[in-house]
């Protein structure tokens, strides 16, 4: 055992970054900042880059942003559509950009951006007109946004609609071309850090989440992970938690959380059933630990 500890501490080097930290290290990169201001003074349009389990209004917030669309933003019943008309959207968009009309008549538009051939993030722009607004268009969103009495003035909201940029077909096929060379870009680097890390990695840490993620359903015990990565239990977490951040057990709730999400897509799975496939041995801690890391309950994610 002590050959193999020495073994692995030779190969101990830096963490490997998580999907969400490649997504960050992206956001915080010249390239990304300087496309993101050229993408806006040619356009004039708002663009953010968002995770794919982003469940916020995606432009809320971003320099540019439609007024009306922001008061709906801060708005429950009103955001409640506009995810909707995200989720629908980001659905579609997995492997090619696209764009959906919301309630409103505006046009939002979507563009993946992969890391080993998977979506893991969507380059969003859009709150324009596909054609020049008329009164009766406006008045078919009045009464829409009469029912969700948003806390902005009708005038300010007429003049937001109005003024929203007017996009053709064509001109928005050009968008998301324009995007999409972009995203490959963006994806291109995603790729270059999911290697560089993938090396860095150490294989002790490597087999112990291959094992967490294979015996998810299963009672995964700390001795267990350590038994079969032949090292003591107290070496093991020390390690863990030096090159995850995360002690084992948190690392497995949230792959395990990860595991409920994907299995709540499908309408006819019942919460409790998905719970336990997932490896939660009681309800209470699974709907504590779902809470914990997602904000809500399974309930809402799932009507989300």
């Amino acid at each position: 055992m002590d050959n193999n500890r020495d073994d692995a501490q030779g190969l101990l080097s830096k963490s490997k970054l998580d999907e969400g930290q490649i997504i960050q290290k992206i956001l915080e990169s010249d390239l990304y900042k300087d496309f993101r201001g050229a993408f806006a003074e040619i356009t004039g349009l708002p663009m953010a880059m968002r995770t794919r389990d982003y469940w916020h209004p995606p432009l809320h917030g971003v320099k540019r942003e439609n007024k009306m669309c922001q008061a709906i933003a801060r708005n429950p019943r009103a955001c409640s559509s506009c995810l909707e008309t995200q989720l629908n959207l980001t659905n579609a968009a997995q492997e090619q950009g696209q764009s959906v009309v919301c309630s409103m008549g505006m046009v939002d538009i979507a563009v993946p951006v992969k890391m080993n051939g998977q979506c893991i993030a969507f380059l969003h722009t859009g709150q324009i007109l596909p054609r020049k607004p008329t009164g009766e268009q406006f008045r078919k969103a009045e009464k829409i946004l009469n029912e969700w009495r948003l806390d902005i003035s009708l005038a300010m909201v007429k003049e937001s609609y109005l003024s929203a940029m007017v996009y053709s077909v064509s001109q928005q096929k050009a968008v998301i071309e324009l995007l999409t060379q972009f995203a490959e870009r963006l994806s291109e680097q995603a790729n270059a850090l999911m290697i560089r890390t993938q090396q860095m990695e150490p294989p002790l840490i490597s087999k112990a989440k291959a094992y967490m993620k294979s015996n998810i359903a299963e009672t995964v015990r700390l001795q267990d992970i350590a038994a079969h990565l032949n090292v003591s239990p107290f070496y093991f977490c020390r390690q863990f938690r030096k090159y995850t951040k995360l002690r084992f057990t948190d690392y497995l709730n949230r792959l395990r959380v990860e595991r409920v999400k994907q299995l709540l897509q499908n309408p006819n799975r019942r919460i409790s059933e998905v719970a336990f496939e997932a490896g939660f041995s009681s309800l209470s801690h699974f709907n504590r630990i779902f809470r914990r890391y997602t904000g809500g309950t399974p309930s809402i994610w799932r009507e989300h």
